[in-house]
């Protein structure tokens, strides 16, 4: 997977009373298990305010099991309860045993748990039942519309904002820390004073501004605009705000945000996912950029939105680019709304039946499942139409192994011949349904989970010229091959496995070649391995980008040097020795990402990775080293243009010798040390890197002293934009027992005296 981070968010604007408020609540107090609710209206921030509480540092380093869920309208019990229960475990459970579980899993640890936008007093008392009332200081923090939720709660109401609180947050939205050009600061207070102390609605506002010219003319017609709305505690009302940024936004945008609406509330978006869905909708026209690639505008009209504040970012990649993102539920009610009025989408829940006898036929339906429980229609839209898209959510979060219902889905290549989207991914279809898919010859976007017996021809799809993106999810019965050799424009391949030898690795005994598909494939994300016999399948596509496969245990991992154009490389590996096997030395010169998994790596192979000129992120998870338990970096190894470093589950590292950060990582600006438990002490040279940004330390306990000593010096130095994050729980307290043994956390001081062996 790329290498992700949390956003971090603009400067905090106001509120500060009230965080200190709700900090000490957390902090000090009774040892009593007590609820602290934030409420307000929508769009006065009490999300915000919340995670800004959430991730200070007393408040990460006072509790030892910290939980973040957010609520819906339209939510289900079991799956609210799983998603806790695998942020407090890092795993999944039966659904029918989650409470007991999850209520053990807490008993005798001092918790944070955050259920955000928590909207009634029954979803508060079905979770409660499931927090335990330990005398140990743990807390329960709740954001809600809803005043009455719980009575007996810590109550902190959020107040609209000051004029001056307004204007400080519209000049941080737009001038990201520099001070407002003088000619503008008049009309930007007046302007400010018209938000109605709404920071959404500043946010709106200044998203607005920065779409046009930064002169008094130009924010005057602004301001005109937003007079002429209907007052509101002397600003605009939330939707009107809405409504003026939507109609300010470029046509081509509009239906890019609007298509937010398809996805269920709360939902963490990825970006990939996204933009192909746009792509495939035809909501990206290259007539007049026709030399981009067309995820490249596409992704620009991603920003474009986020920067008008209508979307927000919730991951990014190391250098910045958007991995996922949402909107808030307000601005999602408004594209609900939207979309209706334009007949462009149609949202039905898979407990309701469509009525047939609808007058209008949308373009799009989005079918949200809401709880594994709720039985799926024969068919799921009773009528024949000229529909385009159906997309496919589920809103729960079950493992797969319990979703046993395998859906017959006979009737979609029978009733929508001019589909050119069709998602299904949340559901379970019978493998009999590739032979309907075949006739839906205007297919541009195939997703599918399949189930059944058998094997899946390279040529049973072959009508789908058309089709832009293909990601197929099986089990282990189902046999998919590497490749579908007809599809001439498709761009994106994604075929997952559970069992990644269920792929026939022989060539097709007839092929034909591939015209003009060379450069047209940029992802091939496979489950399966390559090796040396499947060169053929590399060869035919000089144009990848995101290469994602693992590496087999009996023959060679292919050849790839060829791959000019790509930029990210995942392996997943058995214990290999990179250097003989994977032929460092024939690797593309133009890789900007690598994420190894399970490679067994020598230092001679590090060197000669380090050689490579753009390489700019690089993740080591599970990886051994050749030389046992010590990685050693001399000043000949130097990562010239690294960026980001990640070494993540290296259980047998001890020793990390470098003999000048600075010099072998002269450009490292993030380095992140995530469950390296035996890892003693970080090279006090890190402090000489001057580009250094971050360092990231999850249960690293030999490291902390020397982490310390690096911020100390850097502070020092005057380095004030460096940030240290330490997080050093004990590594067995993410371990939880499904038996009835007790849970508690073992009276011991560190991890030695688990294991005085390590010594």
């Amino acid at each position: 997977m790329p290498n992700i981070y949390e956003i971090s968010n603009d400067k905090v604007v106001g509120f500060e009373e009230e965080a200190q408020t709700i900090i000490d609540q957390l902090i000090h107090g009774s040892k009593d298990r007590e609820v602290v609710l934030i409420t307000g209206m929508g769009g006065l921030g009490k999300t915000t305010l919340a995670k800004r509480v959430y991730d200070e540092k007393i408040v990460v380093d006072h509790f030892h099991k910290r939980v973040w869920c957010t609520i819906s309208q339209e939510y289900d019990y079991t799956d609210l309860l799983n998603k806790i229960y695998n942020q407090v475990c890092d795993k999944e459970i039966e659904i029918g045993t989650v409470m007991e579980k999850l209520c053990k899993s807490l008993k005798g640890w001092r918790y944070l748990i955050v259920l955000d936008d928590i909207w009634s007093l029954k979803a508060w008392e079905e979770l409660n039942r499931a927090f335990p009332k330990c005398h140990n200081g743990s807390r329960i923090v709740l954001t809600s519309r809803q005043d009455n939720i719980v009575p007996d709660a810590k109550h902190i109401y959020l107040r609209f904002f000051t004029v001056d609180e307004s204007w400080e947050l519209l000049q941080v939205k737009l001038f990201k820390g520099k001070g407002c050009p003088k000619e503008l600061e008049n009309i930007g207070q007046e302007i400010s004073k018209k938000c109605g102390g709404l920071p959404l609605v500043v946010g709106l506002v200044a998203g607005l501004l920065g779409g046009v010219e930064r002169s008094e003319q130009m924010w005057q017609e602004v301001l005109n605009t937003l007079s002429s709305q209907v007052a509101f505690r002397g600003g605009i009302k939330i939707n009107d705000a809405i409504e003026l940024s939507y109609n300010y936004l470029p046509d081509h945008l509009r239906n890019c945000l609007l298509y937010y609406a398809a996805f269920p509330e709360d939902e963490a978006i990825a970006a990939f996912k996204l933009i192909n869905l746009w792509i495939s909708e035809g909501f990206i026209d290259l007539k007049e950029k026709e030399r981009e690639r067309v995820e490249d505008v596409a992704e620009d009209f991603l920003n474009y939105l986020v920067g008008s504040n209508l979307v927000m970012v919730y991951q990014i990649n190391y250098d910045g680019r958007i991995l996922s993102c949402g909107v808030h539920d307000l601005v999602r009610d408004f594209c609900l709304t939207k979309a209706k009025e334009k007949n462009f989408l149609h949202i039905t829940k898979m407990e309701n039946v469509l009525d047939p006898t609808l007058k209008l036929t949308p373009h799009r339906i989005s079918f949200h499942r809401c709880s594994v429980h709720h039985e799926i229609p024969n068919e799921l839209v009773p009528w024949n139409s000229s529909i385009r898209t159906l997309l496919g959510f589920e809103n729960f979060y079950t493992p797969e192994a319990y979703d046993q219902h395998i859906y017959k889905s006979s009737w979609v290549g029978k009733k929508f011949e001019h589909l050119t989207i069709l998602d299904l991914e949340f559901i379970q279809v019978d493998i009999s349904i590739m032979f309907e898919v075949n006739s839906l010859i205007h297919l541009r976007y195939l997703a599918l989970k399949l189930c059944g017996s058998g094997s899946i021809s390279p040529w049973l799809l072959e009508n789908l010229e058309c089709l832009v993106m293909l990601k197929l999810t099986s089990r282990e019965d189902v046999h998919l091959p590497k490749v579908f050799w007809n599809m001439r424009s498709l761009r994106h391949m994604v075929i997952q496995h559970c069992c990644s030898k269920s792929c026939p690795i022989k060539e097709p005994s007839v092929m034909e070649p591939i015209p003009h598909g060379s450069e047209i494939l940029q992802t091939l994300d496979l489950d399966t391995h390559l090796s040396i016999r499947d060169e053929h399948l590399l060869r035919k596509f000089l144009g990848l980008k995101f290469l994602r496969c693992a590496v087999p245990e009996s023959y060679p991992f292919a050849e790839f040097e060829f791959l000019h154009h790509l930029e990210y490389l995942e392996l997943c590996g058995i214990g290999l020795h990179l250097l003989n096997d994977l032929k460092v030395t024939k690797f593309p010169p133009n890789i900007k990402e690598i994420y190894f998994i399970k490679i067994t790596l020598s230092s001679s192979a590090i060197s000669i990775i380090a050689r490579l000129s753009k390489l700019e992120a690089l993740t080591l998870e599970s990886c051994e080293f050749e030389e046992g338990s010590e990685w050693n970096v001399d000043e000949d190894t130097q990562f010239c243009k690294l960026k980001y470093l990640k070494l993540s589950y290296l259980d047998d590292l001890r020793i990390w010798n470098v003999s000048s950060a600075a010099e072998s990582f002269p450009c490292l600006e993030q380095l992140i040390l995530y469950e390296c438990f035996r890892l003693e002490g970080l090279s006090y040279s890190f402090a000489d890197i001057s580009t250094l940004e971050l360092i990231s330390v999850v249960n690293g306990p030999g490291v902390d002293s020397s982490v310390n000593e690096i911020q100390e010096e850097l502070q020092n130095m005057g380095n004030e934009q460096h940030t240290v994050h330490i997080d050093n729980r004990p590594w067995w307290s993410r371990y939880c027992t499904d038996d009835d043994t007790d849970t508690s956390p073992p009276l011991i001081d560190t991890w030695h005296d688990w294991f005085p062996c390590l010594e």
